[in-house]
């Protein structure tokens, strides 16, 4: 009687399993690695895909392209091009052409959020220029254009030059009243890829940019350091060769914290604190067994810091990107506050005060 039960139950959820049950095959696709969006001068989209295919035993690439009102159109138009289907659950990297990204991106990324084989794992870059001309490539320094993308991001983001998001931590990001994102921006520069920065945004549109520096400061600032994250400060001093008034040093386990001084909706103060150890790489003036260069060293990278993160605050309070989270802050310990303030038009007023704290604690093996 058991073992008749049994048999019983087992084909009742093999039936209800097999009702649900669907297939994909990547035979009849063609995989799509990288995609590229553009905007056009007549205001339609430029959709650049780079699919895979092979000489022989040898993977290569082939560019496929088109234009549309809608980027479900241009994808229309270019599964009409190639023998099978586009697949894109396979697309590592998605490149946004820098006008486009000045519009409202999630008008353009809503296909992706709403097709189950978009691949919302994938990074999502900005370009300065056009996309398409940096998919054009198709390769670069030996190594296909999809592979080299993906490479040149998580490089960067293990140097803490970049930071780390996708289509899907981004999309959450979007409709945070209280936080803005930033996101990578590489360049084509004399033919060579390149990572220019980091783009900055204000809820769906991008609205400035910050050099690599700058962006590794503001990781180490909100204590996203990565491996590692070096710099490169001047001394101000007269030596007997330019190299000898550089130093370069990587940053060793910063401890940053935010805190709202005043939450006066008419006199907003934020106080963000970063401490951090220096590990000394490079100094060619040398005498760095001495205590008094160390410290003057000190004095000179913490005294940098200092200024590179006031102007790094005015960058972004220009560009009205609050990328620190000052609002989701006020939001989650000061509601009164929050609900009495318009922060689109308040942020870029408030008084945001950096206070960098380092000490060498690094330098070398040699003295």
């Amino acid at each position: 009687m058991k073992k008749l039960v049994l048999a019983i139950v087992l084909l009742f959820v093999h039936l209800s399993l097999t009702g649900c049950w669907n297939q994909r095959l990547l035979k009849d696709g063609r995989l799509v690695y990288a995609s590229s969006f553009d905007l056009m001068e007549d205001n339609r989209i430029l959709t650049t895909a780079i699919v895979r295919d092979f000489q022989g035993e040898f993977p290569t690439n082939v560019e496929i392209q088109d234009s549309g009102r809608t980027i479900r159109e241009t994808r229309i138009k270019m599964d009409r091009k190639v023998s099978g289907t586009l697949e894109p659950s396979k697309n590592r990297v998605f490149i946004m052409g820098e006008d486009l990204a000045k519009k409202d991106i999630y008008q353009f990324l809503d296909i992706l959020y709403r097709d189950p084989s978009s691949s919302i794992s994938s990074k999502l870059v900005i370009s300065e220029g056009m996309g398409a001309d940096i998919l054009s490539k198709l390769d670069q320094k030996n190594t296909l254009i999809a592979e080299f993308l993906l490479e040149l991001i998580k490089s960067g983001e293990k140097s803490t030059e970049i930071d780390k998001y996708n289509l899907q931590s981004i999309c959450t990001l979007m409709f945070d009243e209280g936080k803005d994102f930033i996101l990578p921006l590489i360049t084509l520069e004399n033919g060579e890829v390149e990572l220019e920065g980091s783009a900055m945004f204000h809820k769906h549109a991008m609205t400035g940019k910050i050099s690599i520096s700058d962006t590794t400061l503001f990781l180490l600032m909100t204590g996203k350091k990565a491996k590692v994250s070096r710099f490169v400060t001047k001394m101000d001093t007269e030596n007997d060769t330019s190299l000898d008034d550089y130093v370069t040093y990587n940053v060793v386990k910063p401890k940053s914290k935010m805190k709202i001084i005043s939450d006066d909706p008419s006199n907003i103060k934020v106080e963000i604190i970063m401490k951090a150890g220096i590990s000394i790489s490079e100094f060619p003036a040398d005498k760095l067994a001495e205590a008094k260069t160390i410290k003057e060293i000190n004095g000179k990278i913490q005294k940098d810091l200092s200024k590179r993160s006031k102007k790094l605050i005015q960058t972004l309070q220009t560009a009205n990107s609050d990328v620190f989270g000052i609002g989701r802050e006020l939001i989650a310990f000061h509601p009164d506050t929050w609900k009495k303030v318009d922060w689109e038009e308040e942020y870029p007023k408030i008084t945001i005060i950096p206070k960098i704290e380092t000490k060498v604690v690094g330098h070398g093996i040699i003295n």
